[in-house]
């Protein structure tokens, strides 16, 4: 397992190894640099699972939507602004991720707490190092990869793929 935390540069996940990333994500706030880290987050072709914590801007919400799974610590606050939500191409991204509804809830919110990613679905409950555990599988790898294929793909594209995968 790969631990990362979200720095000046994507250089970690470049450096990626192992079966599944561990992405620390403490008080994050947009920078070009952080825009980076996050597409590199988004195309990585491990599991990936990132803890969120203290206050953010939008930038959290892109990094909760690139990876596998993510989690929220009970102190988390997230401001949604227009600015970084547009920079980060989150009026994409989040429907993507959780449906138009939800994705609007959360774009039009002033602000959201760890109990309204979690009802979002944009996080999980539980203990993200045992969920890295989990993920670091060669099946898990090939969920991703499939995930990643289906998101650009028509559903029946989608189904030859995944019938293509050793099972």
């Amino acid at each position: 397992m790969t631990v990362a935390r979200i720095s000046v540069s994507a250089q970690e996940l470049r450096a990626a190894e192992g079966d599944a990333v561990l992405i620390a994500a403490p008080g994050v706030r947009y920078s070009p640099e952080v825009a980076s880290f996050v597409r590199r987050l988004a195309s990585l072709p491990l599991p990936t699972v990132a803890v969120v914590s203290g206050q953010c801007d939008a930038s959290a919400l892109a990094v909760l939507a690139s990876v596998s799974l993510g989690f929220v610590t009970d102190d988390v606050v997230v401001s949604v602004d227009a600015r970084t939500v547009l920079a980060l191409g989150l009026t994409s991204a989040l429907p993507a991720a959780l449906g138009g509804t939800r994705a609007r809830g959360l774009l039009f919110a002033e602000s959201v707490d760890a109990t309204g990613l979690r009802a979002c679905g944009l996080a999980q409950s539980g203990d993200a190092e045992d969920a890295v555990k989990r993920l670091a599988r060669p099946s898990a790898a090939l969920v991703v990869r499939s995930l990643r294929v289906a998101a650009r793909s028509t559903p029946d594209q989608a189904r030859l793929y995944d019938a293509e995968l050793p099972a």
